[in-house]
């Protein structure tokens, strides 16, 4: 069953416990309307961790959101092995919390089936993440063309010979098939080739097939094949894209802002920049504003 971390206001001295307080291993400490009197032996059990039993979710509510955008859609529920999560393989970690989640980027480093999952400890602000044992995540990544998800805990951070996380080894795990047009919204400033002219636009939103650009100007008619040039970061490399493109539509606006927006086709696409597309899409369609 899944545990919540308690907070010290969570407890109350003289009161008894409205549930069973556990460790970071389910083990339980305290039984439920016990009454507690210590605070000083609160306080150092505080700082080993303490936990509640997670209330079962309704079976309406056991699918994850497993893309991170608020619709689960079609999700299959199947095991680790048949998804085949491979070491290098990126992945994102999400805290579980009723008000607030973080989310952090890590790699797969390996699989200790059926014990553990190692992952790198992820850094935030240049520097280690704090990481307690028995935190909870919400695990998500894809494989080829799926997104995939499920819950877990951290068994054991170690620093040596590197920093890393021992994840509890899932007993299942949740996956949904992305369609090869999902797109995403970017602000990719990009320099726009044509027979007569170079100038600049910005990718509002991207696909592997394509993307939505808006300008001060018309810079391309229905039809034109042009060039785009642009910066993305596939699993954190700095990868300067030069792709080939056909105007589909182009759309200037009415209110009289100067706004064009032109959607394009990516055309020739090779199988090195089809890739980081795909990766560039699959990173963001994990993100907050999915």
């Amino acid at each position: 069953m899944p545990l919540i971390p308690l907070k010290e206001d969570e407890i109350v001295l003289g009161a008894p416990l409205p549930w069973n307080v556990t460790d970071a291993e389910g083990q339980i400490i305290f039984e439920q309307s016990r009454v507690l009197d210590s605070q000083p032996m609160l306080t150092q059990l505080f700082k080993l961790g303490l936990y509640r039993s997670a209330p079962e979710p309704a079976a309406a509510e056991e699918k994850l959101d497993v893309a991170g955008n608020g619709a689960p859609g079609d999700i299959q529920t199947s095991t680790l092995e048949q998804i085949q999560l491979a070491p290098g393989d990126p992945v994102q970690l999400q805290t579980l919390h009723p008000t607030h989640a973080e989310r952090y980027q890590v790699r797969m480093i390996g699989v200790h089936a059926p014990v553990s999952i190692m992952v790198t400890t992820p850094i935030h602000q240049g520097k280690l993440a704090f990481i307690k044992e028995g935190q909870q995540f919400l695990v998500r990544g894809f494989v080829g063309k799926d997104a995939v998800a499920y819950r877990t805990r951290v068994l054991k951070s170690n620093l040596a010979p590197f920093p890393y996380l021992h994840l509890a080894y899932p007993r299942t795990v949740q996956s949904m098939r992305i369609r090869s047009s999902a797109r995403v919204p970017l602000q990719l400033v990009t320099a726009v080739l044509t027979d007569h002219a170079q100038s600049s636009a910005k990718i509002v939103d991207l696909s592997v097939g394509g993307a939505r650009m808006i300008s001060p100007a018309v810079f391309a008619q229905k039809g034109d094949e042009l060039k785009l040039s642009f910066r993305v970061n596939p699993a954190g490399m700095e990868v300067y894209m030069t792709v080939k493109a056909k105007v589909r539509a182009v759309q200037e606006d009415d209110a009289g802002s100067g706004q064009v927006t032109t959607g394009v086709e990516f055309t020739d696409l090779g199988e090195q920049e089809r890739l980081y597309l795909t990766t560039v899409v699959y990173q963001n369609l994990l993100k907050d504003t999915l």
